[in-house]
């Protein structure tokens, strides 16, 4: 009978730890902790205002009402911007957040300046930021560096940056988020890697990955932004990334951009389908696994003609960890 009572009290004791530990656990105030977490992540590559044609001008309001409505379209948690200039951070002509002030909760985060003088004096120019959802994510640290063109290193120095870098800079971003309901953490890299006529691209990445790496360790990590690679265009970088990334979306049947890029002219006819090699933005995760790719867009039409607010498309996926 003692030795029934004591396999009884085990099997209590048991179903105590799996409800207080598994998934079905639960924090002290009653709510439900999660197994396994997803969330919505994003990358969204804008638009130049100087270097674009009047119909896609951001002086134009179809322009920046379409631009929201694709950034408010992704429903992202966490959302990655490339090319952020003076005009896109808050305050400025074309400001991301005044842009979008429709989308509740979000915390803008456009505070990384990439470009600088002898003197260390900061501007942005072609540079990265991030929003994401605070009701659902908190930011326990961030920062950035800057991406050795050349060196197998990085810098956190504006003077040692331009006296090493080369132009046009490149940044880096970490973030360290904690998913509030669950508590996990993971790590989140946005960043711009150089096109080729500007070089530097192969070595940059290399180091994106020892850096992320250094960073997270094994910790769930997420890698997203620009490029400037894919199998079909710079496979060398490409490749370089995926000695440490997953790319969840290797079998993707469209690209992000076509037409000429000297001429920026990209109306939404030019995005067809089939041409992966000019996939050139792209989320990789590395501990966790990323799902449900999609093509985000929101078009406007002038003159009878279709047009994107950008020469890139923004994608969001799904990530789990």
């Amino acid at each position: 009978m003692k030795h029934i009572n004591k396999l009884i009290l085990f099997a209590v004791i048991s179903q105590v730890l799996m409800c207080a530990c598994g998934k079905n656990g639960k924090d002290p105030d009653g709510s439900q902790i999660p197994d396994e977490v997803t969330i919505t992540v994003a990358t969204c590559n804008l638009l130049k205002p100087s270097t674009r044609r009047t119909e896609m001008s951001m002086d134009n309001q179809k322009v920046r009402s379409a631009l929201a409505g694709t950034i408010g379209a992704t429903k992202a948690d966490v959302i990655c911007f490339n090319e952020v200039d003076e005009t896109h951070i808050s305050g400025g002509k074309y400001s991301l957040e005044a842009m979008c002030a429709s989308i509740k909760n979000w915390q803008w985060e456009l505070k990384y300046p990439n470009r600088m003088n002898s003197v260390g004096t900061l501007s942005y120019y072609f540079s990265d930021g991030f929003a994401y959802d605070r009701t659902k994510l908190k930011v326990e640290e961030s920062g950035f560096v800057w991406l050795s063109k050349e060196e197998d290193t990085w810098y956190t120095n504006a003077t040692d940056a331009y006296q090493k870098c080369g132009n046009p800079e490149r940044i880096l971003i970490w973030i360290r988020f904690t998913h509030i309901a669950s508590g996990k953490e993971f790590w989140v890299f946005p960043t711009h890697l150089p096109h080729p006529d500007h070089g530097g691209a192969l070595n940059m990445a290399k180091v994106v990955n020892r850096f992320a790496n250094l960073k997270a360790g094994d910790a769930p990590a997420i890698l997203l932004g620009d490029m400037n690679s894919s199998p079909g265009s710079e496979p060398e970088v490409y490749d370089a990334l995926i000695e440490y990334w997953r790319d969840g979306n290797i079998n993707a049947k469209w690209g992000t951009m076509s037409g000429s890029s000297k001429k920026y002219y990209y109306p939404m006819e030019s995005f067809s389908d089939g041409h992966p090699e000019r996939r050139i933005d792209h989320i990789m995760t590395k501990n966790c696994s990323a799902s449900d790719y999609r093509r985000v867009v929101v078009t406007y039409t002038i003159d009878d003609t279709v047009w994107c607010p950008s020469d890139h498309l923004t994608v969001s996926a799904k990530v789990k960890f």
